[in-house]
C-alpha cells in the first residue's frame, strides 16, 4: 500500500488529538445516560476493560492490569462505581460538546456548504470525533451489536439532539443523501461499524482552508480527455447524437432526473465517448471516485457516496457526472455501506441475482428521478440490473465491439513514421484481431519493443495480439472474416444468375422504406457461397458479420431466440451484412419438428428475416429440407453448383501456376479439362484444400499429382456424405 500523504496541520502539534475534550465530553454524556443494572454482563466486562474509563476513573476499583481491592463487587458494581466516579471528576454538559480549532471550522463549513441542518451537523460532528479517538471508539465497541434505534437513542444522548430526529437524519437525513455520511445496514455490527463518515473525510476535516474545490477535486476528479474522435462511432451516430441533444438540453434547463446507461462489451468506447461528448458541450465531466487517497480502489458503495456528494457539490454548475461498474452495485460482493435507505432482495434465477447488500429500490428509484446532475452511468453487463431500474433511465445506448474499419482507423492513428505497416496490413490486423482500442495501442508499444530498429512491423504486432485475443475473445478469436479481394473471381462460380450485374446493382443499396435484400444461398459445400457473400459486403463497403448455428444456439430456452433477434439488431445498427453460415437449423421444416423450442427458433427467425431492413445472407446445403414459408421469405435464392469442366481449367491455372514445376504447355491445356471432368463434383473449395495442402510441402509438383490430389479431396468429401449420421443421415 501506498504511503498515506501527510497533511499539514498548522493549529496542531504533532501527537495531539485534536478532538480529546470533545470525546471525553460525549463519553461522560454517554455513561452518564447508562444503567449499568440493565446491561449485558458481557457488555459490563468489555466497559470495564476500556481504556478511556480506566485513565478518567482510576481509583473506582479496577485497572488495567485487572480489579484492584472491592474484589467482592460485583462487575456491574464495578461499572456503576466508575461512572460515579466519572461523574464527580467531570463537569456536568449544560451544553453540547463544542469542536474547536481547524476541525471545527470545516465541519460547519460543510455543514453550510451542503445545506445540512443542525441534526445533520451534530451527528457528522459526532461521527468525525468517534473515528478519530481511539479511546471513544473502543468504548462505543463495547456496547456490542446494536439496532438503529439504539443507535438514534446513543447520538441523542451524546448530541443534545431528539431522538426522533436523530432517527430521521439516519433514515433519510441530507448527511445521508450526500454521501458524507454512510450507514451500515446490518444489526450484527457495533456502533463505529454501523456509522461512519465518507473515506478521506477524516483528513480533510483537518485540512486548513477546506473549500468546496478541495472536495470536489477529492471525490470527484476531472476526467482525462477523450483518445478516439467522432469518426470512431460513425456505425452509431444517431444514438450518439440523441445523447448530445439530451445531455446538452438537460444542461440548459437545468432538468433533474436526466440519467444515460452506456452498456455493452469492455473497450468498446463507453467511456471516450462520455468525454468527446462533454467536451462538444463545453460541460466539465467529473467522476465518481474510484480510488482512495493511498491509490487503492473504492467499493461500489464508496463510489456511490462520491456521486451523492457530487449531487450536492455541482448542482447547477453546468457540470456532467460518470458513475463507471454499475453492475457492481447489484453483484452483492460490497462491503455493504450505504445510505440508510438500502436493505437486500433478490429475485429469481439467471435474471436479477439481487441487488449488493442492501440497496432499496425506492431509494435508487428515487436517485434516478431526481438527481441534480445529468449522469451518464456505464456498465459492462446489465444482466444483474433489476428492470425496474433499466425502465427510469432516460436513454441507454449499448456498445458492441468495435468494427474492423473503427479498428484499423485506431490502429493507423497510433502510427509513426519509423512503423513498417502498410495500410493493407492495418485492415488485416484490425480483420482478424477483434480487440478493443487500448490493446492495439499496447501491441504497437511492444512491438517497437521488441523491434532491434525500434519501428513496429505488422508480423510482430498480430504476434503479440494474438495471445490477448483469444484470452479476450476465445475460439471465437479463429473465426475472424478475412476476404482478399485481389484473390477473388465470379468466373469460379456455376450458378445460373448473373452475379456481377447482381453485385452491380447491390453495390449502391441503402436502406429506407424499401425491403431489405435477403439472400439464400444453396448448393453442395465448397462451391463458393460464403465467399460471395464477402464479396458482395466488399462491393457495397460493408462489413461482413457472420454467425453460425453454434454461436447462437444456448442449451437455455429461450436464449437462442434473443441470440437471434441480437444478431439482427446488431446488423441494422452496424449496417452490416449478416451471413448465417450452414442455417439449416433455422430454416428447415417445422412440420418435422418434435419440440416446442424447435418451432420457436424457427419462427423466430423468419419473423426477424421477414422485418429486416438490412442484407442478410443464408447459406445451406440441403435446401430440399427447407420449409416452404423459409424459401418464400428470400428475395434471392441462389443456387450454386460443381465446376463446369472449363471453369475448372480455369481455376487450376490460376491456383497452381505458382506450384507446378513445369509451366502448362499447348498439349497440358488441351487435356486439363477433361482430366479434371473425370474427377467430377469439384468446387473452388477443393482447389483451396488442396493449395493449402501444397503449400505445407513447399514443393513443385507435377499436373499429374495436382489432379490426384484433387481427387483424393473429391473421394473424401464424397465418402464423407456416404457416412453422414445422425441429424444429415436423416436427410
Amino acid at each position: 500500500m501506498a504511503p498515506r500523504k501527510n497533511i499539514v496541520l498548522t493549529e496542531i502539534k504533532p501527537g495531539e488529538n485534536p478532538y480529546a475534550p470533545v470525546a471525553a465530553r460525549y463519553a461522560l454524556d454517554i455513561l452518564k445516560a447508562t444503567d449499568a443494572r440493565k446491561l449485558d454482563v458481557q457488555v459490563v466486562e468489555r466497559l470495564l476493560r476500556c481504556d478511556l474509563l480506566t485513565d478518567l476513573a482510576p481509583d473506582a476499583g479496577f485497572g488495567r492490569r485487572g480489579y484492584r481491592g472491592e474484589d467482592e463487587l460485583s462487575p456491574r458494581a464495578r461499572l456503576e462505581k466508575a461512572i460515579a466516579t466519572w461523574r464527580k471528576k467531570m463537569p456536568a454538559s449544560a451544553t453540547r460538546a463544542e469542536i474547536d480549532g481547524i476541525a471545527g471550522v470545516n465541519l460547519r463549513m460543510l455543514g453550510a456548504l451542503m445545506e445540512f441542518d443542525e441534526v445533520d451537523v451534530r451527528i457528522l460532528e459526532f461521527t468525525v470525533v468517534m473515528h478519530s479517538s481511539p479511546g471513544l471508539k473502543d468504548l462505543l465497541e463495547a456496547f456490542g451489536n446494536t439496532t438503529l434505534g439504539a443507535i438514534a437513542s446513543l447520538l441523542s444522548v451524546a448530541t443534545a439532539a431528539p431522538a426522533s430526529d436523530v432517527l430521521r437524519a439516519l433514515r433519510h437525513g441530507r448527511a445521508v443523501r450526500s454521501g458524507l455520511l454512510e450507514l451500515r445496514n446490518d444489526d450484527t455490527c457495533d456502533v463505529p461499524e454501523r456509522v461512519r463518515v465518507k473515506e478521506g473525510v477524516l483528513d480533510l476535516v483537518l485540512t486548513p482552508g477546506l473549500a468546496r474545490e478541495t472536495l470536489v477535486a477529492r471525490f470527484l476528479p476531472n476526467a482525462p480527455a477523450s483518445t478516439l474522435t467522432w469518426s470512431d462511432f460513425d456505425a452509431m451516430s444517431e444514438a450518439v447524437t440523441t445523447v448530445r441533444d439530451l445531455l446538452g438540453g438537460a444542461l440548459r434547463a437545468k432538468m433533474r432526473g436526466v440519467n444515460v446507461l452506456f452498456y455493452g462489451a469492455t473497450g468498446s468506447g463507453k467511456t471516450e465517448l462520455v468525454r468527446l461528448v462533454s467536451k462538444e458541450l463545453g460541460a466539465a465531466l467529473h467522476c465518481a471516485s474510484a480510488e482512495d487517497s493511498d491509490g487503492e480502489s473504492l467499493s461500489a458503495g464508496a463510489r456511490l457516496t462520491s456521486l451523492l456528494l457530487g449531487h450536492r457539490l455541482l448542482e447547477g454548475t453546468g457540470s456532467l457526472m460518470v458513475f463507471d461498474e454499475l453492475e457492481d452495485l447489484f453483484s452483492g460482493d460490497d462491503d455493504g455501506y450505504r445510505s440508510s435507505m438500502f436493505a437486500a432482495g433478490r429475485r429469481g434465477r439467471g435474471r436479477w441475482r439481487g441487488r449488493a447488500q442492501g440497496m432499496s429500490k425506492a431509494w435508487f428509484n428515487q436517485l434516478l428521478e431526481q438527481n441534480p446532475v445529468p449522469t451518464v452511468w456505464i456498465s459492462n453487463d446489465v444482466e444483474n440490473v433489476d428492470p425496474a431500474f433499466l425502465r427510469r433511465f432516460s436513454f441507454a445506448v449499448e456498445f458492441r465491439d468495435p468494427s474492423p474499419k473503427q479498428r484499423a482507423r485506431m490502429l493507423s492513428r497510433h502510427l509513426i513514421a519509423s512503423d513498417r505497416i502498410a495500410p493493407a496490413e492495418v485492415e488485416a490486423i484490425a480483420t482478424r484481431h477483434a480487440v478493443p482500442a487500448a490493446v492495439l495501442e499496447r501491441a504497437l508499444a511492444s512491438a517497437r519493443v521488441i523491434s532491434p530498429t525500434g519501428a513496429a512491423d505488422s508480423r510482430t504486432v498480430a504476434r503479440v495480439i494474438a495471445p490477448i485475443d483469444r484470452l479476450m475473445n476465445g475460439e471465437a478469436s479463429a473465426r475472424a472474416v478475412t476476404f482478399d479481394a485481389g484473390r477473388y473471381s465470379l468466373e469460379a462460380l456455376n450458378t445460373p444468375v448473373d452475379l456481377e450485374l447482381l453485385s452491380a446493382r447491390l453495390q449502391g443499396w441503402t436502406a429506407g422504406d424499401r425491403p431489405g435484400v435477403t439472400l439464400c444461398l444453396h448448393g453442395p459445400p465448397g462451391t463458393g457461397k460464403s465467399e460471395f457473400v464477402k464479396y458482395l459486403a466488399h462491393r457495397m463497403g460493408r462489413e461482413v458479420l457472420y454467425r453460425r448455428v453454434s454461436d447462437l444456439q444456448s442449451m437455455w430456452v429461450g436464449e437462442t431466440e434473443k441470440a437471434i433477434a441480437a444478431a439482427f439488431r446488431q446488423a441494422e445498427e452496424e449496417g452490416s451484412v449478416l451471413l448465417f453460415d450452414e442455417a439449416d437449423s433455422f430454416l428447415r421444416d417445422r412440420r418435422g419438428a418434435q419440440r416446442g423450442w424447435e418451432v420457436t427458433q424457427v419462427n423466430e427467425f423468419l419473423q426477424r428475416l421477414e422485418s429486416f431492413r438490412g442484407i442478410v445472407a443464408c447459406t445451406t446445403n440441403l435446401v430440399e429440407d427447407l420449409d416452404e414459408a423459409s424459401l418464400r421469405r428470400f428475395v434471392f435464392k441462389i443456387p450454386f453448383a460443381h465446376l463446369r469442366p472449363e471453369q475448372a481449367a480455369s481455376l487450376f491455372e490460376r491456383v497452381f501456376a505458382s506450384s507446378l514445376a513445369e509451366p502448362l504447355d499447348a498439349a497440358a491445356r488441351a487435356s486439363l479439362s477433361a482430366s479434371l471432368d473425370r474427377v467430377g463434383d469439384l468446387a473452388p473449395g477443393d482447389f483451396a484444400a488442396v493449395a493449402r495442402r501444397l503449400a505445407v510441402f513447399g514443393a513443385r509438383v507435377s499436373v499429374a499429382q495436382c489432379i490426384d490430389e484433387l481427387r483424393a479431396e473429391v473421394a473424401v468429401k464424397r465418402r464423407a456424405t456416404r457416412n453422414a449420421v445422425g441429424f444429415a443421415a436423416a436427410r
